[in-house]
């Protein structure tokens, strides 16, 4: 397969802030801690928890006088949480039910605590993702995987477990487990569907300058135009940090631009035996994934309307359309591959005339409509070694198997 870069994103980016914390009618007060999904409902990823901390002229002067800041200590949370200070972003964790250890500043008087909570999917899933190291030119959006399995599935949940408190106060900790919340499910972008051709406009987008620094919780929109051809579409966020991508608005999935660990990819990979996720890992050191792929049926000849949401920050003029076209075909078979599928429905052996013992295994290489084979590069009869592109001759083979076969 090659890359073929066919255009970029047009560089009329356009860009539109998404408001940090309560931002609609819609949100609710409650004492205590609500559990994400049952508050979400998987309308959103996202839920915001807002409550009112208060600091006296005292407890300023015990920490500059003991130089200690406060803490916000949660005992246990997943997936994503970002923490905010009256609007401004002090700190971020990702896991699955980890504590939450992070300094906070508070001036004197009454400061807003925001908790952005966020899901990313099913853990099991995404835990393979991210540790499996798959392949950055992948065109199938792996985030979007559903399967999961294990004992009490539906009792995982997300969100926050235990006890969240301030450490560090004159007067002690402040158990913030059953105060007084604010809660806002979704973003402000998600529920006025700017990501849509019909509801774009009433976002307010400002045009978006070259040099402009990479910022937070920003919306972005730009339009190209689809490639010619029939070969499958992507598009490359690998400029990108975090978040969600629609074309005319369909959703293209989540995104996140994790880098794989450098040690732990094998010489040679064998999936036999046991499964396990450290097996056969491929791309150590590189992004997960950066394409995404775009069905042909989603576009239109001109003026696709490409929206970005972005959580951490990236730039959107590094954002490419790109085509996968196949160039190398490669196959593998031995004596003991079975007989290809189709071979099955034979009414001979419906009949039972005969076995399927009796039925050799094949190989089917084709190209493309429109397209033709153009050499044949290497083929042996024995008992060949290597990979795709990386094939040797065995201690046996067939000295005229590369002539047979381009016959």
């Amino acid at each position: 397969m090659t890359k073929n870069e066919v255009s970029s994103i047009s560089e009329s980016w356009m860009s539109v802030e998404e408001p940090i914390g309560i931002w609609s009618e819609s949100n609710f007060t409650v004492q205590g801690l609500l559990e994400h999904l049952k508050v979400t409902k998987d309308e959103s990823d996202y839920l915001w928890h807002m409550t009112r901390i208060y600091v006296s002229d005292d407890d300023v002067a015990f920490w500059e006088e003991n130089k200690v800041s406060p803490t916000l200590v949660i005992d246990s949370m997943r997936d994503v949480l970002r923490i905010f200070i009256n609007g401004e972003l002090i700190g971020s964790v990702s896991g699955h039910w980890v504590k939450v250890l992070q300094p906070v500043q508070f001036q004197q008087g009454y400061s807003d605590l925001m908790l952005l909570s966020q899901t990313v999917g099913l853990q099991d899933a995404t835990k393979a993702y991210f540790k499996s190291g798959v392949q950055n030119d992948v065109v199938v959006n792996l985030q979007l995987l559903i399967w999961n399995y294990g004992a009490f599935l539906e009792k995982d949940g997300a969100g926050f477990r235990g006890q969240i408190k301030l450490t560090g106060f004159k007067n002690g900790d402040i158990d913030l487990s059953k105060a007084s919340w604010i809660y806002q499910v979704g973003l402000k972008g998600e529920f006025q569907k700017i990501f849509t051709i019909e509801e774009n406009e009433k976002a307010g987008w400002t045009n978006l300058k070259l040099d402009a620094t990479p910022s937070t919780f920003t919306w972005y929109k730009a339009y190209f135009d689809s490639p010619d051809g029939s070969e499958p579409i992507a598009i490359d966020l690998g400029s990108m940090g975090k978040g969600q991508a629609w074309v005319n608005g369909h959703h293209i999935g989540r995104y996140w631009n994790l880098t794989a660990p450098k040690d732990g990819c094998p010489d040679s990979c064998d999936y036999r035996g046991a499964y396990g996720s450290n097996k056969c890992m491929t791309n150590c050191g590189k992004p997960t994934q950066t394409w995404y792929h775009v069905p042909r049926s989603w576009l239109q000849a001109s003026n696709n309307l490409l929206v970005i949401f972005e959580e951490i920050g990236g730039n959107p003029f590094e954002i490419s359309v790109k085509l996968r076209v196949p160039r190398i075909l490669c196959a593998q078979m031995s004596e003991s591959y079975y007989p290809p599928l189709r071979e099955w429905l034979h009414l001979d052996l419906i009949d039972g005339k005969v076995s399927i013992s009796d039925m050799k295994p094949q190989i089917h290489l084709q190209c493309e409509d429109g397209q033709i084979i153009s050499s044949i590069e290497f083929a042996s009869y024995g008992t060949p070694h290597g990979s795709c592109q990386n094939f040797s001759n065995g201690n046996c083979h067939s000295p005229n198997s590369l002539s047979v076969v381009s016959e």
